[in-house]
């Protein structure tokens, strides 16, 4: 099995797992170790939590300030990378497949403050630049960890059924969350 092959399989792993703020870090650290057991998490913990604070206050500016339409299916927590190091933006769809990821590239919903600044990403990219695989992990499944528990602290700011996703650009999407009127379930692959 190759490294990505295994981080996409530790990713799935992980979706199933549906990380919150709560229990993410254990959940995190406990898969990122099987990638690198000799890594130094030690101070990811607290930069998780104050950047949730940060991801939390970005969302609900930006949707106070450019509401999401009721025809919005699905959002999109992409990333990239930038000069300055990873980035994250988010736009939505009207129109979503689990089995065709073409939809992640409209952009229905494309609020004009949709890049913000969250410390943990700038730290994540040193993992990145010296441990490749290990960056790319823990930059989706914080991603992962920030949207999941964000639309279960406010699952009235979207509309009655949509679905999260996340991932880079040039890589795998990841279909991690779908909301209902009735509940929100893990899109577990």
């Amino acid at each position: 099995m190759s490294d990505i092959e295994k981080v996409d399989e530790l990713l799935q792993s992980l979706v199933k797992e549906m990380p919150t703020l709560i229990n993410g870090y254990n959940i995190i650290e406990k898969y990122a170790k099987s990638i690198d057991n000799t890594a130094d998490l030690s101070n990811f913990r607290n930069q998780l939590a104050d950047s949730y604070k940060q991801f939390e206050d970005w969302l609900n500016e930006l949707f106070e300030q450019d509401k999401v339409q009721d025809d919005i299916l699905a959002f999109n927590f992409g990333l990239f990378e930038s000069d300055d190091g990873i980035q994250l933006y988010i736009t939505g769809s009207t129109e979503w497949e689990v089995d065709n990821e073409d939809w992640a590239s409209n952009n229905d919903y494309f609020p004009e403050g949709r890049y913000p600044n969250i410390t943990l990403y700038n730290e994540l990219y040193n993992f990145w630049e010296d441990k490749f695989y290990l960056g790319l992990f823990l930059t989706i499944s914080s991603t992962i960890t920030f949207a999941n528990t964000y639309l279960l602290s406010y699952p009235a700011r979207f509309p009655k059924e949509v679905v999260f996703a996340t991932g880079f650009d040039d890589g795998d999407l990841y279909n991690f969350f779908k909301k209902t009127d009735e509940k929100v379930t893990c899109l577990c692959n």
